[in-house]
């Protein structure tokens, strides 16, 4: 009965492809590499990370090296990158490259502490017959500190600071304080 399960898996996994997600750790920085990186990325594979940082701070992600097989539209092999219920866009191709979206240096940047990175490849790497070994991807993200206290950082409408007078940030947070004469009251009112 085992057996019959790890074939019928098996067989499964080569006709449709793997499939994977990986919960990135809540940490203040890490990478994330496609599968096999730096050796040619698997047909048919796609791979999600929920990338998670500490409250208080947002994600900024960059590529170190960024190559997959160009397409019209990102439509065979790409990286689409989510943050914030936000399409943040859909990447792929290389550096020069006349056909697809390559990300070149620019920066992703979340404005909670969240990020979502889903890569999809088809089922061949092939320019007109030939077989082209695409290495895939390297990014590197970390967590920025939020000023709370700017008024367009907050993800949500309801994460703004309720400061009447003066809002002071600091990492990971912000407190709020009044003008002379006047005392701050616990809903951040001054009286």
């Amino acid at each position: 009965m085992r057996c019959e399960y790890l074939l019928f898996f098996l067989a499964s996994s080569l006709f449709f492809g793997v499939i994977s997600s990986s919960p990135v750790q809540r940490k203040l920085f890490g990478e994330i590499k496609s599968p096999n990186y730096p050796r040619p990325y698997p047909n048919n594979n796609v791979s999600n990370w929920d990338i998670l940082v500490p409250k208080g701070y947002m994600v900024k992600l960059t590529f170190r090296l960024f190559d997959l097989e160009p397409s019209q539209s990102c439509f065979y092999d790409y990286v689409k990158i989510t943050a914030d219920k936000k399409n943040l866009g859909r990447y792929c191709g290389q550096v020069g490259s006349t056909t697809g979206n390559h990300p070149g240096i620019k920066e992703f940047v979340s404005k909670g502490n969240r990020m979502h990175l889903a890569f999809h490849s088809d089922f061949s790497n092939e320019d007109h017959g030939t077989v082209i070994p695409y290495k895939g991807f390297l990014a590197y993200y970390q967590a920025v500190d939020i000023d709370e206290c700017a008024s367009n950082n907050a993800a949500e409408e309801d994460e703004r600071p309720l400061c009447q007078h003066f809002c002071h940030n600091y990492v990971s947070g912000y407190f709020c304080s009044c003008r002379h004469g006047y005392q701050l009251q616990s809903d951040k009112t001054a009286n």
